[in-house]
């Protein structure tokens, strides 16, 4: 899945609230400024008297339109909380997400490490049985090594199934290279036989089955 990133819209909900919170400074500083000089405003006569009574009506404006600006802040802040609660839900599930995926990954890994040690053990044991049919001699010398050469070549064809089998794993599941590296083994492992029954028959034996 993708985070979500700043849209437009995400933009204009950040501007909002910035002018709320500004416009909400600004008319508390003209509240608290006008309610200063009330507080200081004389009152010996009557001039006085109706002066004090317009700043205290226009206080009185100023605080209907402070509840006005408290309100549009207030909604700008939920309209951001609910964004960034959307946005940690996302990278919640991306989590989850990575931590799925790193197991399916792990998984993958133990397969191939496996398959590669098989398929390590096998060169030796190709090699080593090469080595004995040069050696070999007469034909009971060959025909001995016939149980030998059969059972490698049933032990290659499993390896190379299982290496057939974790490349569709990976491939699958969207990881290229292991599916790559496995399905490159198993092409190796089929050549590797091929050239294990050219060798059988040159020295007379059967061919694989």
């Amino acid at each position: 899945m993708v985070l979500p990133t700043m849209s437009k819209r995400d933009k204009l909900q950040d501007s909002e609230l910035v002018a709320a919170a500004r416009e909400l400074g600004a008319e508390l500083a003209r509240f608290e400024s006008q309610a200063e000089q009330l507080e200081k405003a004389p009152l010996q006569s009557e001039k006085h008297l109706e002066r004090a009574s317009a700043m205290l009506q226009g206080l009185a404006d100023l605080d209907e339109q402070l509840r006005g600006r408290v309100t549009a802040l207030v909604g700008a802040i939920s309209k951001v909380r609910d964004r960034q609660q959307a946005q940690a839900e996302a990278i919640h599930l991306r989590a989850q997400e990575l931590q799925r995926r790193t197991e399916v990954f792990k998984d993958l890994l133990v397969r191939y490490g496996a398959l590669g040690q098989n398929a390590g053990e096998l060169n030796v044991q190709m090699q080593q049985f090469a080595q004995q049919r040069q050696a070999a001699k007469t034909p009971e010398e060959n025909a001995a090594l016939a149980g030998t050469f059969q059972a490698l070549q049933e032990r290659m064809s499993l390896v190379a199934d299982e290496a057939h089998s974790l490349a569709q794993a990976a491939e699958e599941q969207a990881f290229l290279d292991v599916a790559r590296q496995a399905d490159s083994l198993r092409q190796q492992l089929l050549s590797a036989r091929n050239k294990m029954s050219l060798l059988q028959k040159s020295f007379g034996g059967g061919a694989a089955s």
